[in-house]
This record gives structure tokens, sequence and C-alpha cells, in this order.
């Protein structure tokens, strides 16, 4: 069972383990899908957000917040350990999804001057693209086959699909 104040639930890809994020504290934790082997993998001064468990289920993705810094994204065992920060650059970047076969993270980045858009980060080259026609849209999806990924338009009425087989910008 989850603490009484917990949001942010996401299931491991074979559904056995959860990760979730206690409320007021922001801790990420993660556990046996029925509460048990609980085991806390953030503490303070981290304010965890959005978790997001790797294909593979191997590591976790999540944002976190701290008092004067933008947000990020981190990176953590599912076995705990330490916290890896995976950009090194003082702007905000939220809401991780995984690609299906575990190389890529997209996510959204808040860019002061250019507005919301949708980057991916290729874990093995440690190389950032925007993805074209991303301008304006956030909290994107990657699909279990990696063949789409879906976020929401900058109005927040409908959902913007991009189409990597067929290299197809937005949709929808």
């Amino acid at each position: 069972m989850l603490p009484a104040c917990s949001r942010e639930v996401d299931f491991s890809p074979d559904g056995q383990w959860i990760t979730y994020v206690t409320v007021p504290e922001g801790a990420l934790w993660r556990s046996r899908a029925d509460g048990s082997e609980r085991l806390q993998l953030s503490n303070a001064p981290l304010s965890a957000l959005l978790p997001r468990w790797s294909p593979d289920g191997k590591q976790i993705a999540f944002s976190a917040g701290q008092a004067g810094r933008p947000w990020k994204i981190f990176l953590i065992s599912a076995q705990g350990g330490a916290v890896q920060e995976l950009l090194s650059e003082n702007r905000s970047e939220m809401d991780p999804t995984w690609s299906e076969d575990g190389k890529r993270i997209a996510f959204g980045r808040v860019a002061e001057a250019k507005g919301k858009d949708i980057e991916v980060l290729d874990l093995q080259t440690h190389q950032v693209s925007v993805l074209p026609g991303s301008q304006g849209i956030f909290s994107p999806r990657w699909s279990p086959d990696g063949r789409f990924l879906v976020a929401v338009a900058g109005d927040s009425r409908r959902l913007v699909r991009f189409d990597f087989k067929r290299k197809s910008g937005p949709t929808g």
C-alpha cells in the first residue's frame, strides 16, 4: 500500500515495482507494487516530480527542483545509489520520457526567450536536439514501440503526434 500522501506513480515495465513521490517532502521512493520493499531514492534538497522507469526496469528518470535553481532531469538506479544530473546546463528541463530502446530521453524545456519545446537527449553521445516542430508544446510521451511521440499543445486542448518512422512532424 502507498503512503497516504503520495503522487506521481509509475509502474516498472514488468508491473512488479512502482515509483512514487511523497507529499509534502517531494522524496522519490521505489517499492514493490504491493508496497513492500520500500526504498527512498532521493532526499532534500531535491523535490522530485514525474518519475519514469527505463524500459529495462534498471533506472528511473525524474524531474527535480531545488530552491533558486532551474528544474532538472536526474537518473538513479532502481536499486538506489547516487543521483545523476543528466545535463549540467543552467536551463530548465522537465517531464522525461524514455525511448523504447532506452537510448534516448525526450523532455520538455522552457526557454525564457523561445518558449516551450521538446528536446531529445541521446544517452550515449550526450547530444541534445530539438524535436522539429515542437515549439509551444510540452509533456512528451513516447509510444511503447518507439514510433510516435505525443505531447500536449500549448493551449492544453489537444495532443500533437510526431511519427519517427515517417519522419513527419506534428499532427493533431
